[in-house]
């Protein structure tokens, strides 16, 4: 069994490239998601996910940098090590399928800083009024949502 992920947020490093044996370009990273959690203080968790590319894929995370706002889209895998404490550690990865970047281009044609993007997702990400809709008073906690 497979798991799909598709992932917004922001590279936490700087992209390494390499080529495989047999001549294919592979690129990797670390970013970190933003997620809704309604424990957490400020009502947001952080998500962090390693991201592989191979081939056209791998060109395409490349171009990005530390800092930039990335989609990417996958196979997600599930990595788990002894650490240095001696305990279990997880972590989580995408081989990503699709790379997209989110970095907007000015009329003038310069490259822009990513203000329409970030818009875009905290639009997305405001509350759509309750009101009259017949769920006033009906909460609903995910059983998962406890982290």
């Amino acid at each position: 069994m497979t798991a799909q992920i598709s992932a917004y947020g922001r590279l936490v490093a700087d992209v390494q490239s390499r080529t495989t044996n047999n001549g294919n370009p592979m690129a990797f990273t670390r970013m970190a998601v933003t997620l809704p959690c309604q424990k957490a203080e400020n009502g947001e968790a952080t998500f962090w996910l390693a991201v592989t590319a191979f081939g056209r894929q791998a060109q395409a995370l490349a171009k990005h940098q530390k800092g930039d706002l990335v989609s990417v889209a996958g196979n997600m895998q599930v990595n788990q090590w002894t650490g240095n404490d001696g305990g279990t550690q997880t972590g989580y990865q995408v081989i990503a399928d699709s790379v997209i970047s989110a970095r907007t281009a000015r009329p003038s044609g310069k490259k822009g800083q990513q203000g329409q993007a970030i818009d875009a997702l905290r639009r997305a990400q405001e509350p759509i009024p309750t009101t009259g809709t017949g769920y006033e008073g009906w909460e609903q906690t995910q059983p998962y949502d406890n982290f």
